[in-house]
């Protein structure tokens, strides 16, 4: 039974204790998870609004509470895993001192921690992110955020020398990403069967190589 607006002020009272606020925050927290679900085992292709709703437990009415349409909840989920993932990236970083010689292997490992965890996870990053077009133009922003991270870790005078150029941060920067996030897409869908600690070193070196990249 939903609670209803007192007639006199129009507010929402509480329903078993739980604010109207709380409680359509709830149910926004389910219809992400349910579509994280689907979409990180089938794919983005696998998504309907109904889909989303039946595996929520959630009727059609309380979806569009939260969301305009099947792509802004996509959006929604890609922003979600890919804002734990920079999570974990930067509390990596914030961990390991900017001169320690294990700063790259520590924060690789934390972050293949963070997407083999929970498989569904790599795949929202490393997959259907590249490959569904509703997904492209935030996932290009999201991006640049991930750039911005991993250039905090270039900038280490262990990785780029003391006097490290700024362009070439950024460059090198986008190099990584994009050379890892291939990496990670290939390892995890098992193109490379090669185990965890062997990835893990083999992304370290290929990090530390292109750190050393300038003009």
């Amino acid at each position: 039974m939903a609670a209803h607006p007192d007639p006199e002020t129009g507010v929402h009272r509480p329903w078993r204790g739980v604010a109207a606020e709380e409680r359509q925050a709830r149910r926004r927290d389910q219809l992400l998870d349910a579509c994280f679900s689907i979409m990180g085992t089938q794919g983005v292709a696998a998504v309907t609004m109904r889909g989303v709703c039946r595996e929520a437990k959630l009727t059609e009415r309380y979806f569009y509470e939260s969301f305009r349409g099947r792509e802004e909840l996509l959006i929604a989920v890609l922003e979600m895993v890919a804002r734990q993932a920079r999570d974990v990236l930067v509390a990596a970083l914030e961990q390991s001192p900017p001169d320690s010689p294990g700063l790259v292997r520590h924060a690789v490992a934390a972050f293949t921690e963070f997407v083999t965890a929970d498989p569904r996870r790599g795949r929202v990053l490393f997959v259907e992110s590249l490959a569904a077009p509703e997904l492209a133009s935030r996932g290009t922003q999201l991006v640049e955020e991930f750039t911005a991270t991993i250039a905090l870790g270039l900038r280490s005078p262990v990785l780029a020398g003391e006097n490290a150029d700024e362009q070439d941060v950024e460059l090198n920067a986008q190099a990584v990403f994009g050379a890892l996030a291939w990496l990670y897409q290939a390892w995890l869908n098992d193109r490379v069967p090669v185990g965890r600690d062997r990835f893990v070193r083999h992304a370290v070196r290929v990090i530390e190589q292109i750190a050393q990249a300038g003009s």
